[in-house]
């Protein structure tokens, strides 16, 4: 029997995919600094129900468009909205009120932590992982501790109960996460991402319903910036993140593009400072670095390893395709 592997990618190809990694990690940490700018005149309800009425439309579209209307059966599209309600309806709540109550570059930091999180989370699965991803975790977890500590130092702009709705946010993402690999392997990622997006919605969507405030959170209208910034969060951070960091992946291997996540929250401390003059004390900015420390040694890739064939399922290397948060 010949096996045909596929032709390695050109420079061309990967110094496009690597670029397409690169406007997702910026797409990303720029979102978090969008959604606190928009929530200073829109309420969460109203910022998040149109931005996900807006991405779910167009990658709805993208996966009907590409691959025809999903053929599963009952149980698999139970199974897409309950994983869906994870990643989208609890998610969005938590992290967007953790958005309210803490500064943007301190909020982006849960893209840093989800990668992290994954892991210890994977053990409740079976999964296993090496020594070296054990003391990344360690690490993110010290900078979070240490962060969660600074709370209580008079001055500092970071609350307990905010952090405790990253973390909580962080956490449900990466259970979705976790389900999320298997269900895309099977499924397809495009239709699964659109799909989950548009049912796991749905609670979300009613519970906002009465709670919509076109005329701003004074009266007196929404400013055309606040508009575009909603725009650039349901089309940048979600559409368009979504298929640079689907087609890096491809190209690159997740494990190379995994890496490149960290960046993200980096992003987010740097653009909270110039576009919102946030002036977050230096004891943050160290935490932070900690946190992300932590993550990079987490999510660096593996040395290759000569591996027996059906070794596929073993340890969370960051061999699949990881989708892109949707916050």
């Amino acid at each position: 029997m010949t096996v045909h592997s596929s032709p390695a990618p050109s420079e061309r190809q990967i110094r496009l995919a690597l670029l397409g990694v690169l406007l997702t990690v910026f797409l990303w940490g720029a979102n978090v600094v969008a959604l606190k700018a928009v929530l200073g005149v829109l309420n969460a309800e109203t910022t998040n129900t149109v931005r996900v009425l807006t991405a779910g439309t167009v990658l709805v579209t993208l996966a009907v468009r590409a691959h025809g209307w999903p053929r599963w059966d009952a149980r698999t599209w139970l199974t897409v909205a309950g994983v869906g309600l994870l990643g989208n309806t609890l998610f969005q709540a938590f992290f967007l009120t953790g958005i309210e109550l803490n500064p943007a570059g301190v909020a982006g930091l849960v893209n840093g932590l989800v990668p992290v999180l994954v892991l210890p989370l994977g053990l409740l699965l079976g999964q296993s992982f090496t020594r070296r991803q054990g003391l990344g975790v360690a690490v993110a977890f010290a900078g979070l501790l240490g962060l969660l500590a600074l709370t209580r130092v008079p001055g500092v702009s970071v609350t307990p109960t905010g952090l405790l709705w990253l973390l909580a946010a962080g956490v449900v993402w990466a259970l979705y996460t976790l389900f999320n690999r298997p269900l895309s392997a099977r499924l397809g990622t495009l239709p699964f991402v659109a799909f989950s997006l548009a049912l796991g919605s749905v609670p979300y969507l009613l519970y906002a319903l009465p709670h919509l405030q076109f005329a701003g959170l004074k009266g007196t209208g929404v400013p055309a910036a606040a508009w575009l910034g909603i725009g650039f969060s349901a089309l940048g951070a979600n559409v368009v993140a979504y298929l640079a960091w689907a087609s890096g992946a491809q190209v690159l291997g997740a494990a190379r593009t995994s890496v490149w996540q960290a960046l993200a929250p980096v992003i987010a401390l740097t653009l909270s400072a110039a576009l919102l003059r946030e002036r977050l004390p230096a004891s943050v900015w160290g935490m932070a670095a900690v946190i992300l420390i932590g993550a990079t040694l987490a999510n660096w890739p593996e040395p290759k390893r000569v591996r027996k064939p059906l070794d596929t399922q073993g340890r969370i290397q960051g061999c699949k395709e990881k989708s892109p948060p949707l916050p």
